[in-house]
């Protein structure tokens, strides 16, 4: 049994439409219901001053046709592979938006898109629409950026069960789920990551705890290895498996040469709301890595997760 049922598929950028419709056709089992997107603005049309309000509008619903036309092209010949599919075009001024507005209403239970190269980290401060998506989402989303899928792909899990809430564990669990249900379903391999500190910063102004230092890594080392044994044992796995990866440092540091030593395909993480100048300054961890990594991302938000974005 597929995953998913209900896709949503952005084909914003043409360049990418063929590598990212090929891994929707490998997501889609045979009760899928695909729907495809596409957001369309022009400043200039909206803006020009050769067109009075009737004739801009009807220059606007001829590209929106131009638009549609396209994405009917691709709904016909999946449609002729047996995948039950569909169009949609908006025409809206703010792209991300957009995109979690159809969210919304369509209620899909993935979400695919491409994100654009960004060359100039800058962009994370201008709000940059890919970077927007990631937080808005509300539905899992994920990122296309690996031209095409391996044979048996590795998808990887990137779990952190050392949370002080229940919110953070309970969305390690639906990170394992995804995974393990990805990699089932594509005939691939489970892979789970942990990146840790030895030294935790509660410690690091306790002076009892720091005077022998050597001692306390390796306590901590041990729990972070029960801790993990223990979430990862219902997938039959422990942390012995050559598939099981810890690795002490900082999570944004590490993961991309870890992801392109494993090959990984697909890294499914975790998405939590964070305070604005945490963001401004530091951002989630899949915001972190959203540039840094060569692999696809699938990030997850919490159920308790509030989208920012009204339907309408």
């Amino acid at each position: 049994m597929a995953l998913y049922t209900r896709l949503l598929v952005n084909l914003a950028a043409d360049e990418h439409r063929g590598e990212v419709l090929q891994k929707l056709r490998r997501l889609s089992g045979p009760e899928a219901q695909v729907e495809l997107f596409s957001s369309v603005y022009s400043a200039g049309l909206a803006g020009s001053y050769l067109f009075d309000a009737e004739n801009r509008q009807h220059v606007i619903q001829s590209v929106l046709r131009k638009v549609e036309k396209g994405l009917t092209s691709h709904v016909d010949k999946l449609q002729h592979e047996g995948i039950n599919a569909g169009a949609d075009v908006y025409w809206d001024r703010d792209l991300s938006e957009s995109v979690v507005r159809k969210v919304l209403r369509y209620q899909p239970d993935l979400v695919l898109h491409a994100p654009a190269a960004h060359a100039n980290p800058l962009q994370r401060l201008l709000s940059a629409p890919d970077w927007r998506l990631l937080r808005q989402c509300p539905a899992p989303l994920l990122l296309s950026k690996k031209a095409h899928w391996s044979d048996r792909p590795v998808i990887a899990a990137a779990i952190d069960p050392f949370h002080l809430d229940d919110e953070a564990a309970e969305l390690d669990e639906r990170l394992l789920q995804q995974a393990a249900g990805l990699a089932k379903q594509l005939d691939g391999e489970l892979h789970v990551l942990h990146v840790f500190n030895t030294l935790p910063h509660s410690a690091i102004f306790d002076e009892h705890l720091v005077v022998d230092y050597e001692a306390l890594q390796q306590k901590v080392r041990r729990e972070h290895r029960v801790r993990i044994d223990e979430l990862i044992r219902p997938y039959g796995l422990s942390v012995g498996d050559p598939n099981v990866h810890l690795l002490e440092g900082e999570l944004h540091q590490l993961a991309p040469a870890w992801v392109e030593r494993t090959q990984v395909d697909v890294l499914v993480m975790g998405s939590l709301a964070r305070g604005f100048i945490d963001r401004l300054l530091l951002g989630s961890s899949a915001e972190r890595l959203m540039d840094r990594v060569g692999c696809d991302l699938l990030v997850l938000k919490p159920d308790s997760f509030r989208c920012p974005v009204s339907e309408h």
